[in-house]
């Protein structure tokens, strides 16, 4: 029988994929009623976005999904909230359909279908995995060479998509950007893991150096990955660096949670198995519906 309090978190993900997936597209159409001389200008567009009613009402509902993300990594394993980002997309796509009058074909339905059967069998064979963990517990895998390979690997690998171009003379594209985003939010998920963790304590005061290193990550990861999509906004498609946003972070927390935490360790092979299966199959429907949909737009 299925958690009451797993269905809570996932709910919580659900409205926290959705909330912020709505925000960064209301950011997008701020941004896109601005004139190109100020997005040509970092400080012009700066100080243009902090006064747009419609821009800050967006940020507003992206600051309102990291709380219900918070709350879907209290009782959920991280590599069972992950793969919902998929359900952000189908909601960024309904939006558009509703907002901006723009169709939705029969990929698209594929697309969403893909998208609701991976989510559905992921979510429920990850209810069998393993989700209580300790603090204790949590430093030994979290604090491992394994997750500090993984982590400091992946940091180089989203520099790199910044540091690239400029070697190569290249202009940075919104893609670039996408990626570097999609990794730092990666990498911000495990860290409000580790903090939802600490705060379930009920000694407080343990490692609470350590407990103030994470919460200063997480403001670096969320200022870092939500202030570089809005440069990618400026020339790219909502959807596409979308797409590309929530692939790269999804991938990046389900290993992590997956095989480094151990949250896996409780399931047979052949849940595994289909549990991949279910995982791969979400990816496929989040890239048919978001190209697709960028296409027809």
């Amino acid at each position: 029988m299925v958690n009451f309090f797993f269905i809570i978190s996932l709910l919580s993900g659900l409205a926290s994929f959705a909330f912020y997936n709505v925000g960064f597209a209301l950011e997008k159409k701020a941004i896109s009623k601005m004139s190109e001389e100020i997005k040509k200008s970092t400080k012009t567009l700066l100080k243009s976005i902090i006064t747009s009613k419609l821009w800050l009402f967006g940020a507003f509902l992206t600051i309102i999904s990291i709380g219900f993300y918070y709350v879907a990594l209290l009782w959920a394993p991280l590599s069972a909230i992950a793969p919902l980002s998929g359900f952000g997309i189908i909601i960024l796509v309904l939006y558009a359909h509703l907002d901006l009058k723009e169709t939705i074909g029969k990929t698209e339905l594929f697309g969403i279908f893909l998208i609701l059967g991976g989510i559905t069998v992921s979510s429920y064979l990850t209810s069998f995995g393993d989700s209580s963990i300790t603090w204790n517990q949590w430093k030994i895998s979290s604090h491992s060479w394994g997750s500090t390979i993984m982590i400091v690997g992946s940091l180089i690998v989203a520099i790199s998509f910044t540091f690239v171009p400029a070697i190569f003379k290249r202009k940075i594209q919104p893609f670039d950007i996408a990626i570097f985003a999609g990794i730092i939010a990666g990498i911000q998920a495990i860290v409000i893991k580790g903090i939802t963790i600490w705060t379930s304590e009920t000694d407080w005061n343990i490692d609470l150096f350590i407990a103030i290193f994470y919460f200063v990550g997480f403001l670096l990861t969320a200022l870092l990955s939500t202030g570089s999509l809005q440069f990618a906004f400026r020339e790219g498609k909502v959807s596409n660096i979308m797409a590309i946003y929530n692939g790269v972070m999804t991938i990046f927390p389900i290993f992590f949670g997956g095989i480094l935490l151990g949250e896996w360790s409780l399931l047979s092979s052949l849940q595994q198995t289909f549990l991949g299966i279910s995982i791969c199959v979400t990816l496929i429907g989040i890239v048919v519906l978001s190209l697709r949909h960028s296409h027809s737009s």
